[in-house]
């Protein structure tokens, strides 16, 4: 059955992006895929699309048609902030639990004098680092320029900065799609709050001044 949705992600390089419905729900399209392939989308492109299984057994869309082109104009951080809004403010999604359970753990560690107060301010600084590439990726996405390479953002995630990470996530919608992406995110999440938890029980410590 045809859908709608406005393209919302595209590499013209790499001849793929991602659609969303009117449902936020994001589906991977491919260059190979467009009825024209001699015209490229651009985004905000109203498409047509229907919905088949891709190679890793996620939905992506097939037959997609532009059905109306959007005006030619640059991209800024005020369209990061928009495309976010699509999103209920109230939604509370699994990004923002985990990061909010590892802010939890470092503040019931600290003021169980389990861990240094600067544990908690690397956590801080190293998120906010975290939140702001995240940020400019996504820009850089929508217009189409270099990117922040994936490698990247996993590692300043690991140092400490996955708080920031997820949350960066769920307020831009940026980076939930890839599934080898999304992996890697969880599982350095994963040795975060496992790590936390440890240290706010007393089962490991960090030796005090």
């Amino acid at each position: 059955m045809p859908r709608s949705g406005e393209l919302v992600q595209w590499n013209n390089k790499g001849g793929y992006g991602f659609v969303r419905d009117q449902a936020n729900n994001d589906y991977y399209v491919h260059v190979s895929k467009l009825a024209d392939r001699q015209l490229r989308p651009r985004i905000g492109d109203l498409l047509t699309f229907e919905i088949a299984s891709g190679r890793n057994g996620r939905p992506a869309a097939i037959n997609v048609a532009v059905a109306s082109a959007a005006p030619l104009r640059e991209r800024s951080m005020s369209d990061v902030k928009r495309i976010s809004t699509s999103v209920s403010r109230y939604k509370i999604g699994l990004r923002t639990t985990a990061a909010t359970m590892m802010t939890l753990l470092i503040l019931l560690a600290i003021a169980d004098d389990r861990v240094p107060v600067w544990l908690g301010g690397t956590y801080a600084l190293m998120g906010a680092a975290s939140a702001l590439l995240y940020r400019f990726d996504k820009l850089y996405a929508l217009s189409g320029r270099w990117r922040v390479s994936e490698t990247n953002l996993h590692v300043v995630d690991l140092c400490f900065g996955i708080i920031g990470g997820l949350a960066a996530q769920e307020i831009y919608r940026h980076k939930t799609v890839k599934p080898r992406f999304v992996a890697t995110t969880w599982a350095i999440a994963i040795v975060h709050v496992l790590g936390l938890a440890m240290l706010a029980l007393g089962w490991i410590s960090i030796a005090l001044p």
